[in-house]
């Protein structure tokens, strides 16, 4: 925005709800994915902001074994978090949708014992075709000790129908060993299949970005055997950890590749986010592999 209410586009627009202490959000809110949703399928032909979110609430959790980065037997509040959706006309003034769950979640954590019991988190969504709308989110399933990506589909946005998980990652000793969390949905423009950008976690609780393809966005996930992206050598500010990517389809199959970056000894948050530009040579199912980190004067 320009002129005399450009300072109106500068600050939060969604904080945890205050109001109703019942609700999904009343302890933190995390934006997954915001997009703009015009197809007469999904809102009436009328584009409409739509912003998918995590909310938490103050319910304590016990955290279980294997899960990076979180102390075993630990209990935390915060860790329950299911998915909203707010929305917008302007994108910046958010109204929260109460859909059916008593919470106003779109959909609930699975029962005690499910992969997904813990958390939803991060949700993603695609809109692959009419009435054809895809959530991919990640959990932690504590019984297999790994990071899982589970997928939900719906008709219109607002109901959706759990299709159980349907990526975990490699075998033991691989880099995602300990399975995949946040990731980045996308078609492919050239060779029509679908991509999932994700953050791979391996035994030791080490992050690195992988790649997997599947050919229809549901079933079939093929793993590249190595990381597009790993953590930079030295004290570069992302040597410790990369994760939570975000590609970019660019000219002539090329791609750009957004993501956090951790130093040693900063904690738990990441430090920045980076950019990688894919280089010429390997590619997994016509898809580049090798990534080179883009590095911008001051």
């Amino acid at each position: 925005m320009e002129g005399n209410r450009r300072d109106d586009d500068v600050g939060q627009v969604l904080g945890p709800n205050g109001e109703e202490w019942w609700t999904l959000d009343t302890a933190a809110v995390a934006v997954g994915d915001v997009q703009i949703f015009s197809s007469g399928a999904v809102q009436n032909g009328v584009g409409v902001y739509w912003m998918f979110y995590s909310g938490a609430d103050f319910a304590p959790l016990t955290v279980p074994a294997g899960m990076p980065g979180m102390p075993a037997g630990a209990t935390l509040e915060g860790l329950n978090t299911r998915p909203g959706l707010a929305m917008s006309q302007d994108g910046r003034n958010w109204a929260r949708i109460e859909a059916d769950h008593h919470t106003h979640a779109l959909f609930d954590v699975g029962a005690p014992g499910e992969w997904d019991a813990l958390f939803v988190a991060a949700p993603q969504v695609v809109a692959a075709g009419p009435k054809d709308m895809r959530m991919f989110y990640h959990s932690f399933d504590a019984a297999a000790q790994r990071f899982t990506v589970g997928l939900a589909t719906s008709q219109d946005g607002f109901r959706w129908e759990k299709r159980g998980p349907v990526f975990a990652g490699g075998d033991a000793g691989a880099f995602d060993a300990c399975g995949a969390a946040a990731r980045c949905v996308v078609r492919d423009f050239d060779t029509r299949k679908w991509l999932m950008w994700y953050e791979a976690y391996d035994a030791e609780g080490r992050s690195s970005i992988g790649l997997a393809v599947s050919d229809d966005g549901v079933k079939g996930w093929r793993r590249h055997s190595e990381p597009v992206l790993s953590a930079a050598d030295g004290d570069a500010w992302d040597s410790s950890a990369v994760g939570s990517p975000c590609a970019v389809s660019m000219a002539e199959g090329r791609w750009r590749l957004y993501y956090g970056g951790r130093r040693a000894g900063d904690g738990g948050a990441w430090s920045g986010i980076g950019v990688a530009l894919s280089a010429s040579g390997a590619t997994f199912e016509g898809v580049p592999v090798s990534f080179e980190r883009r590095a911008f004067e001051p």
